[in-house]
C-alpha cells in the first residue's frame, strides 16, 4: 500500500464486511416505520405518541405483539415515529406475556458474577419463574443479574407471587429501571425469532 493510504486491506475488508452484516442492523430495521397513509394520519399518530402511550397490535395463533409506538428526534432535530421492542402476549383461559422456557436453567448471578442459590427456568418480560437450590429459602425479593449464554447481563428485580404446583417460585419483575427491561425484552424477542421462525421471516 502507498505510504499515503489511512487504512489497510484489512482494515477495508473488515468495514466492508461489517457493512453487509445482516445482524447489525437488525435492530434499526426492526424500529422503522414508514406511514404511508398521508400526512393527516402521520399528523395525528404524531399528536397522540407525543401524548399518550400508541401501540400497534399483530395477533398470530394463539400469541399477539403489541409495539410501542414512540416519537424520537434525529440529529437534524426531525421528529419521527418509531416502533419499540414489541410486548409478547399467549392468549389462553387469560392473555398473558410470552414466556421462553430455557432448554437448561441459568443462575441468577451477584454484582461480582458468583452464582446464587436461585435457577431461572422461565422468563417474561413481567416475571420469571425460580428454582431455589440448596437449604436456602426463597427470598421475598431480590436483585440480581441475568447472564443467558451470549447475552450481556440483564439487572433483574423481583418480588415473591407465590409457589408453584411444581415447587418453583413465580416473581413479579419490577418495570421501575425501563432500560433493564428493554433489554430483557429484546432478548425475548430474539428467542422469540428462534422459537417461531414463521413469524419473523
Amino acid at each position: 500500500m502507498h505510504r499515503d493510504t489511512l487504512l489497510t486491506q484489512d482494515e477495508l475488508d473488515f468495514i466492508q464486511d461489517m457493512q453487509h452484516n445482516p445482524q447489525l442492523n437488525l435492530r434499526d430495521a426492526w424500529s422503522s416505520l414508514t406511514v404511508n397513509g398521508g400526512a393527516q394520519i402521520r399528523d395525528l399518530l404524531t399528536r397522540l405518541a407525543a401524548h399518550d402511550q400508541v401501540t400497534i397490535q399483530a395477533q398470530f395463533d394463539n400469541q399477539q405483539l403489541t409495539f410501542p409506538l414512540r416519537l424520537v428526534e434525529d440529529e437534524f432535530h426531525a421528529v419521527h415515529l418509531r416502533l419499540g421492542v414489541p410486548s409478547i402476549f399467549e392468549d389462553g383461559p387469560m392473555i398473558r406475556p410470552w414466556r421462553l422456557a430455557l432448554e437448561t436453567p441459568v443462575a441468577l448471578e451477584n454484582v461480582k458474577g458468583y452464582p446464587s442459590a436461585l435457577w431461572v427456568h422461565e422468563v417474561s418480560f413481567k416475571g420469571v419463574l425460580i428454582e431455589v437450590r440448596g437449604r436456602a429459602k426463597p427470598p421475598k425479593t431480590f436483585s440480581l443479574w441475568f447472564s443467558p449464554s451470549g447475552y450481556e447481563r440483564i439487572a433483574l428485580r423481583g418480588a415473591l407471587e407465590r409457589e408453584t404446583a411444581r415447587g418453583l417460585f413465580a416473581y413479579r419483575l419490577s418495570q421501575s429501571d425501563a432500560d433493564e427491561i428493554e433489554r430483557l425484552r429484546q432478548f425475548i424477542l430474539h428467542q422469540h425469532r428462534l422459537v417461531h421462525p414463521n413469524v419473523h421471516a
